[in-house]
């Protein structure tokens, strides 16, 4: 059986890029083909794809995943965030930048009018939630996304605070502090909506503002499979596993079951039975995967204003309109993250790092 380490290049383990190829290729679907469908000139299909958004908490796996192997190969609290924000605040500034000017430009209809306000563009460079600078300024629905993908950004900020703290605090009982502090995390967030405590104004502020914990077994759910990743006899990360998969599932919902089963199943494949997936360990899906961040960025305004100019050229035919924007779009953050996204976290790698590296 071919081992699951074996599918690594350059330190990254290359099927984690397959499986965000999958996710942003589903995020890309459910938004061009489901969220916004063009009312005038619809495009064929789109009710196929409405649960497309289930790519977002795969990512949300993933980032579990990979946060964990990141943590195990960085020495300290400080070289893991100048890491993270080497990975993260590059691209978000340059996509936030390419996003204002294009819907300045090239939204007619102002589909996206939040984004043509200057604060919304500074703002997003933060990585932060709109509601928080509305608390912070005191005012109401002021300050909006400048695209609302980014909403899914400050969950991964959060979650990569809580890992580091908890994993530098105490390296050597990190697996059983985290496991605890998550559980006890979900334990009272659970008990708060059991008791309707959620309906509380300031409780519910609270749970809006510090989101980690709607998402929050899914993540943890990614790092439990790390963990059996690295002892694929541990019975005990296989119980833990399947405590996530009972606490995703606790809304009995039908989609959310399917779905979490592909993820899981995915996972489990990845760690036990990698040939079942090989397929996914290919140049296409890796490159595609490795610029997944980027396309994630700049995808959802930009590639939907894109379609509505251009998708009365297609019709009747306006399926063509969003496929073609989804391969440009592609095409261009693959040539992005292999032409400056590498180069920029190369210069800042040894800007950052150079004291170290002396």
């Amino acid at each position: 059986m071919m081992d699951s380490k074996i599918l690594m290049s350059n330190n990254r383990i290359t099927i984690l890029d397959g499986f965000r190829t999958l996710a942003i290729i589903s995020v890309l679907l459910y938004h061009y083909f489901y969220r916004w469908n063009d009312p005038i000139y619809p495009y064929f299909g789109g009710d196929n794809f409405h649960y497309g958004f289930k790519g977002v908490p795969f990512f949300f796996m993933i980032s579990g995943f990979v946060i964990f192997y990141s943590l195990e190969n960085t020495s300290d609290f400080v070289s893991f965030w100048k890491k993270r924000f080497i990975r993260l605040f590059p691209s978000m500034f340059i996509a936030s930048i390419i996003t204002f000017i294009f819907l300045l430009i090239f939204d007619y209809n102002n589909i996206f009018a939040d984004s043509n306000h200057f604060r919304n563009l500074i703002t997003s460079f933060t990585f932060l939630p709109p509601n928080l600078f509305d608390l912070i300024f005191g005012t109401k629905n002021h300050f909006s996304y400048l695209n609302y993908s980014y909403w899914s950004l400050w969950p991964e900020i959060q979650f990569y605070f809580l890992s580091s703290a908890i994993y530098f605090f105490d390296k050597f009982n990190f697996k059983r502090n985290y496991i605890v502090a998550c559980f006890l995390l979900l334990g009272i967030f659970y008990l708060a909506n059991f008791y309707n405590l959620n309906q509380i104004k300031y409780v519910e502020k609270s749970i809006n503002l510090f989101n980690l914990i709607k998402h929050l077994p899914f993540f943890l759910a990614g790092s439990l499979f790390y963990m059996l990743y690295k002892n694929k006899n541990s019975y005990k990360d296989l119980f833990f596993i399947v405590i996530t998969f009972i606490l995703i599932n606790f809304s009995l919902s039908m989609v959310e079951l399917i779905a979490t089963l592909i993820m899981y199943s995915l996972f489990f494949c990845f760690i036990y039975y990698p040939k079942l997936i090989g397929f996914l360990d290919n140049k296409i899906f890796i490159n595609i995967g490795i610029s997944s961040y980027f396309l994630y960025l700049i995808h959802e305004y930009i590639g939907v204003v894109w379609i509505r100019n251009i998708v009365t050229c297609f019709y009747p035919y306006s399926f063509i309109a969003p496929v073609l924007i989804i391969i440009l779009m592609t095409i261009f953050s693959v040539l992005y993250t292999i032409k400056v996204e590498m180069k920029i976290a190369k210069k800042l790698n040894n800007y950052l790092f150079q004291k170290k590296n002396d």
